[in-house]
């Protein structure tokens, strides 16, 4: 199955640091912060994955600043409910049930799902 919004392992990865900002960040810090971490991308290279990121909604680039426009636990939140849509007929029910069949869960565990349940 294809995650919500299709991004690459690369575009992911370029996420990943955007989510480590706390504000927006020039491309050319962004290209600096990769080039730290070894990698050997090109100013062109980044803009590519900015730019296809930036397509499908999740990247923002004004004046040649950039930021994600999710957090990770929003993106997180939208992709989990897309899986459940796809998989499980966008029942809940139905995703707990296949997950509690494959995954033990302990008595605690029962509870804090029940008291999340009883809050929603």
């Amino acid at each position: 199955m294809k995650n919500f919004f299709d991004i690459s392992e690369a575009e992911l990865t370029v996420m990943e640091k955007l989510w480590e900002q706390e504000e927006s960040i020039k491309q050319s810090q962004l290209l600096a912060l990769f080039e730290e971490d070894g990698k050997e991308w090109k100013r062109q290279t980044l803009n590519t994955f900015l730019s296809r990121l930036e397509d499908k909604g999740l990247v923002e680039r004004k004046n040649r600043l950039v930021k994600a426009v999710y957090s990770r636990e929003e993106y997180n939140c939208m992709q989990m409910k897309a899986a459940i849509d796809y998989m499980y007929g966008g029942r809940l029910s139905n995703f707990m049930t296949a997950f509690v069949k494959k995954n033990k869960i302990n008595e605690s565990e029962a509870k804090e799902l029940i008291r999340i349940l009883e809050d929603s």
